[in-house]
Protein backbone atom coordinates (compact mmCIF):
# COMPACT_ATOMS: atom_id res chain seq x y z
CA UNK A 1 0.00 0.00 0.00
CA UNK A 2 1.34 3.36 -0.93
CA UNK A 3 2.47 5.66 1.87
CA UNK A 4 0.53 8.44 0.15
CA UNK A 5 -2.63 7.14 1.82
CA UNK A 6 -1.58 8.78 5.10
CA UNK A 7 0.05 12.00 3.94
CA UNK A 8 -2.85 13.77 2.20
CA UNK A 9 -4.29 16.49 4.42
CA UNK A 10 -7.83 16.26 3.10
CA UNK A 11 -10.55 14.10 4.66
CA UNK A 12 -12.30 11.15 3.08
CA UNK A 13 -16.03 11.82 2.63
CA UNK A 14 -18.31 8.79 2.87
CA UNK A 15 -22.02 8.97 2.02
CA UNK A 16 -23.92 6.31 3.98
CA UNK A 17 -27.61 5.85 4.86
CA UNK A 18 -27.95 5.77 8.62
CA UNK A 19 -31.39 4.09 8.74
CA UNK A 20 -30.53 1.27 6.36
CA UNK A 21 -31.15 -2.32 7.49
CA UNK A 22 -28.86 -4.16 7.09
CA UNK A 23 -26.38 -1.33 7.42
CA UNK A 24 -23.73 -0.86 4.76
CA UNK A 25 -20.58 1.03 5.64
CA UNK A 26 -17.21 1.84 4.14
CA UNK A 27 -15.53 1.25 7.54
CA UNK A 28 -14.34 -2.29 6.68
CA UNK A 29 -13.30 -1.16 3.21
CA UNK A 30 -11.21 1.95 3.83
CA UNK A 31 -7.61 1.50 4.92
CA UNK A 32 -7.77 1.69 8.75
CA UNK A 33 -5.35 4.63 8.94
CA UNK A 34 -7.91 6.79 7.10
CA UNK A 35 -10.72 6.35 9.64
CA UNK A 36 -9.57 9.33 11.70
CA UNK A 37 -9.78 11.57 8.61
CA UNK A 38 -13.29 10.60 7.55
CA UNK A 39 -16.44 12.71 7.27
CA UNK A 40 -19.70 10.80 7.19
CA UNK A 41 -22.73 12.23 5.36
CA UNK A 42 -26.15 10.67 5.91
CA UNK A 43 -28.40 11.89 3.08
CA UNK A 44 -31.48 11.19 5.21
CA UNK A 45 -30.43 13.90 7.67
CA UNK A 46 -30.94 16.69 5.15
CA UNK A 47 -33.07 19.27 7.01
CA UNK A 48 -36.79 18.80 6.46
CA UNK A 49 -36.42 15.84 4.13
CA UNK A 50 -39.41 14.10 5.73
CA UNK A 51 -41.62 17.06 4.83
CA UNK A 52 -40.42 18.13 1.39
CA UNK A 53 -38.59 16.89 -1.69
CA UNK A 54 -35.64 19.18 -2.47
CA UNK A 55 -33.82 18.38 -5.69
CA UNK A 56 -30.49 16.58 -5.51
CA UNK A 57 -28.59 19.69 -6.58
CA UNK A 58 -29.87 21.58 -3.52
CA UNK A 59 -28.93 18.68 -1.29
CA UNK A 60 -25.44 18.57 -2.80
CA UNK A 61 -24.94 22.29 -2.13
CA UNK A 62 -26.03 21.79 1.48
CA UNK A 63 -23.58 18.96 2.10
CA UNK A 64 -20.75 20.78 0.33
CA UNK A 65 -21.26 23.71 2.70
CA UNK A 66 -21.39 21.32 5.68
CA UNK A 67 -17.97 19.84 4.93
CA UNK A 68 -16.29 23.04 3.70
CA UNK A 69 -14.57 23.80 7.01
CA UNK A 70 -12.61 20.54 6.85
CA UNK A 71 -10.88 21.57 3.64
CA UNK A 72 -10.99 19.96 0.19
CA UNK A 73 -11.76 16.24 0.48
CA UNK A 74 -9.27 13.74 -0.76
CA UNK A 75 -12.07 11.58 -2.21
CA UNK A 76 -15.81 10.99 -1.99
CA UNK A 77 -17.28 7.51 -1.52
CA UNK A 78 -20.94 6.60 -2.04
CA UNK A 79 -23.13 3.61 -2.83
CA UNK A 80 -26.51 2.62 -4.25
CA UNK A 81 -29.01 5.48 -4.72
CA UNK A 82 -26.55 8.06 -3.36
CA UNK A 83 -24.56 7.78 -6.61
CA UNK A 84 -26.04 10.82 -8.35
CA UNK A 85 -25.98 12.92 -5.17
CA UNK A 86 -22.28 12.11 -4.91
CA UNK A 87 -21.56 13.30 -8.45
CA UNK A 88 -23.33 16.60 -7.74
CA UNK A 89 -21.49 16.98 -4.43
CA UNK A 90 -18.14 16.54 -6.20
CA UNK A 91 -19.17 19.25 -8.68
CA UNK A 92 -19.83 21.63 -5.77
CA UNK A 93 -16.43 21.14 -4.15
CA UNK A 94 -13.87 23.93 -4.55
CA UNK A 95 -11.09 21.57 -5.63
CA UNK A 96 -11.74 20.37 -9.20
CA UNK A 97 -11.36 16.71 -10.01
CA UNK A 98 -12.00 15.26 -6.54
CA UNK A 99 -11.95 11.47 -7.03
CA UNK A 100 -15.34 9.77 -6.73
CA UNK A 101 -15.70 6.08 -5.87
CA UNK A 102 -19.16 4.49 -6.02
CA UNK A 103 -20.02 0.96 -4.94
CA UNK A 104 -23.02 -0.73 -6.61
CA UNK A 105 -24.60 2.46 -8.01
CA UNK A 106 -28.36 2.55 -8.57
CA UNK A 107 -30.46 5.23 -10.25
CA UNK A 108 -34.09 4.86 -9.08
CA UNK A 109 -36.79 4.78 -11.73
CA UNK A 110 -40.24 6.40 -11.39
CA UNK A 111 -41.69 3.23 -9.82
CA UNK A 112 -39.05 2.93 -7.08
CA UNK A 113 -40.71 5.27 -4.54
CA UNK A 114 -43.92 3.22 -4.62
CA UNK A 115 -41.90 0.02 -4.14
CA UNK A 116 -40.18 1.62 -1.16
CA UNK A 117 -43.51 2.77 0.29
CA UNK A 118 -44.82 -0.79 0.02
CA UNK A 119 -41.75 -2.15 1.83
CA UNK A 120 -42.02 0.49 4.56
CA UNK A 121 -45.74 -0.09 5.02
CA UNK A 122 -45.37 -3.86 5.26
CA UNK A 123 -42.58 -3.34 7.78
CA UNK A 124 -45.06 -1.44 9.95
CA UNK A 125 -48.03 -3.76 9.36
CA UNK A 126 -47.37 -7.12 7.74
CA UNK A 127 -51.11 -7.83 7.45
CA UNK A 128 -51.52 -5.19 4.74
CA UNK A 129 -52.53 -6.13 1.23
CA UNK A 130 -50.45 -4.40 -1.48
CA UNK A 131 -53.67 -2.94 -2.88
CA UNK A 132 -54.15 -0.99 0.36
CA UNK A 133 -50.92 0.95 -0.23
CA UNK A 134 -51.51 4.07 -2.34
CA UNK A 135 -49.87 4.21 -5.76
CA UNK A 136 -47.78 7.37 -5.78
CA UNK A 137 -46.18 6.68 -9.16
CA UNK A 138 -46.53 9.58 -11.58
CA UNK A 139 -47.56 12.14 -8.97
CA UNK A 140 -45.53 15.32 -8.51
CA UNK A 141 -42.89 14.56 -5.88
CA UNK A 142 -44.36 16.85 -3.23
CA UNK A 143 -47.84 15.35 -3.69
CA UNK A 144 -46.43 11.83 -3.61
CA UNK A 145 -44.64 12.51 -0.32
CA UNK A 146 -47.74 14.12 1.17
CA UNK A 147 -49.96 11.17 0.27
CA UNK A 148 -47.42 8.58 1.38
CA UNK A 149 -46.78 10.41 4.66
CA UNK A 150 -50.48 10.55 5.45
CA UNK A 151 -50.76 6.82 4.80
CA UNK A 152 -47.78 5.97 7.03
CA UNK A 153 -49.18 8.11 9.85
CA UNK A 154 -52.50 6.31 9.46
CA UNK A 155 -50.77 2.98 10.05
CA UNK A 156 -49.46 4.29 13.36
CA UNK A 157 -52.76 5.79 14.50
CA UNK A 158 -54.64 2.67 13.40
CA UNK A 159 -52.75 0.73 16.04
CA UNK A 160 -52.97 3.55 18.61
CA UNK A 161 -56.02 5.76 17.87
CA UNK A 162 -55.36 8.12 20.77
CA UNK A 163 -51.78 8.83 19.75
CA UNK A 164 -50.81 12.49 19.51
CA UNK A 165 -50.16 13.75 15.95
CA UNK A 166 -46.69 14.99 16.87
CA UNK A 167 -45.72 11.56 18.17
CA UNK A 168 -47.05 9.96 14.98
CA UNK A 169 -44.84 12.38 13.04
CA UNK A 170 -41.81 11.41 15.11
CA UNK A 171 -42.50 7.70 14.72
CA UNK A 172 -42.68 7.95 10.94
CA UNK A 173 -39.97 10.56 10.36
CA UNK A 174 -37.34 8.04 9.31
CA UNK A 175 -39.61 6.36 6.78
CA UNK A 176 -40.77 9.70 5.39
CA UNK A 177 -37.17 10.90 5.01
CA UNK A 178 -36.38 7.73 3.02
CA UNK A 179 -39.28 8.51 0.73
CA UNK A 180 -38.26 12.16 0.38
CA UNK A 181 -34.76 11.19 -0.67
CA UNK A 182 -35.92 8.42 -3.00
CA UNK A 183 -38.40 10.73 -4.69
CA UNK A 184 -35.63 13.26 -5.28
CA UNK A 185 -33.28 10.58 -6.62
CA UNK A 186 -36.00 9.22 -8.92
CA UNK A 187 -36.60 12.58 -10.60
CA UNK A 188 -36.79 12.53 -14.37
CA UNK A 189 -33.43 12.89 -16.15
CA UNK A 190 -32.29 12.75 -19.75
CA UNK A 191 -28.97 10.97 -19.13
CA UNK A 192 -27.43 8.82 -16.44
CA UNK A 193 -24.92 10.50 -14.12
CA UNK A 194 -21.28 10.21 -15.15
CA UNK A 195 -19.59 8.46 -12.24
CA UNK A 196 -15.96 8.17 -11.25
CA UNK A 197 -14.57 4.77 -10.31
CA UNK A 198 -17.32 2.19 -9.95
CA UNK A 199 -16.88 -0.98 -7.88
CA UNK A 200 -19.48 -3.70 -8.47
CA UNK A 201 -20.55 -6.70 -6.46
CA UNK A 202 -21.48 -9.92 -8.21
CA UNK A 203 -25.05 -9.07 -9.23
CA UNK A 204 -24.66 -5.34 -9.97
CA UNK A 205 -24.09 -3.64 -13.29
CA UNK A 206 -23.04 -0.23 -14.56
CA UNK A 207 -22.19 0.77 -18.12
CA UNK A 208 -18.52 1.47 -18.71
CA UNK A 209 -19.47 4.49 -20.84
CA UNK A 210 -21.04 6.10 -17.75
CA UNK A 211 -17.98 5.92 -15.49
CA UNK A 212 -14.28 6.73 -15.38
CA UNK A 213 -13.64 3.02 -14.76
CA UNK A 214 -15.70 -0.03 -13.81
CA UNK A 215 -14.28 -2.75 -11.55
CA UNK A 216 -16.23 -6.03 -11.31
CA UNK A 217 -15.16 -7.84 -8.17
CA UNK A 218 -17.16 -11.07 -8.24
CA UNK A 219 -17.89 -10.55 -4.52
CA UNK A 220 -21.35 -10.70 -2.98
CA UNK A 221 -22.71 -7.60 -1.23
CA UNK A 222 -21.77 -8.80 2.25
CA UNK A 223 -18.18 -9.43 1.19
CA UNK A 224 -17.93 -6.16 -0.70
CA UNK A 225 -19.05 -3.99 2.22
CA UNK A 226 -18.24 -6.21 5.20
CA UNK A 227 -14.66 -7.26 4.49
CA UNK A 228 -11.39 -5.63 3.38
CA UNK A 229 -11.37 -7.65 0.15
CA UNK A 230 -11.24 -4.52 -2.02
CA UNK A 231 -9.12 -2.42 0.36
CA UNK A 232 -6.02 -2.81 -1.86
CA UNK A 233 -8.03 -1.54 -4.82
CA UNK A 234 -9.31 1.41 -2.77
CA UNK A 235 -5.77 2.19 -1.62
CA UNK A 236 -4.69 2.21 -5.27
CA UNK A 237 -7.43 4.74 -6.08
CA UNK A 238 -6.34 6.99 -3.23
CA UNK A 239 -2.60 6.80 -3.77
CA UNK A 240 -2.79 7.42 -7.53
CA UNK A 241 -6.11 9.11 -8.26
CA UNK A 242 -5.20 9.79 -11.88
CA UNK A 243 -3.84 6.28 -12.42
CA UNK A 244 -5.61 2.93 -12.45
CA UNK A 245 -7.28 3.38 -15.83
CA UNK A 246 -8.55 -0.22 -15.76
CA UNK A 247 -11.70 -0.18 -17.86
CA UNK A 248 -14.23 -2.89 -17.05
CA UNK A 249 -11.75 -5.61 -16.08
CA UNK A 250 -12.44 -8.05 -13.27
CA UNK A 251 -10.38 -7.33 -10.18
CA UNK A 252 -8.49 -10.23 -8.57
CA UNK A 253 -10.35 -10.04 -5.23
CA UNK A 254 -10.79 -12.92 -2.83
CA UNK A 255 -14.35 -14.24 -2.88
CA UNK A 256 -18.74 -11.62 -2.64
CA UNK A 257 -28.40 -4.14 -3.14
Amino acid sequence: MSGNTTTHAGPIVVIEFGNEIPQRSFDPVLPPELHAHRIRIDPLRYPGLAEKVPDLAAQARHWAAEIAAAGPPRAVFAYCTAAELATLLVDELPAPGTPLVVFDPVVPDPGTPRELLLDLALGMDDTLEPSEVPDITGLPASDALRLASSFLRSLVTRAAPDLDDEIADELTEGQRAWLGFTLSAAAERTTLPQLGRVVLSRDSEWAEADAHSVHRTGLNVQELFGTPAVTPLVAEFLSAPEAGEIQGEEEPCSRNS
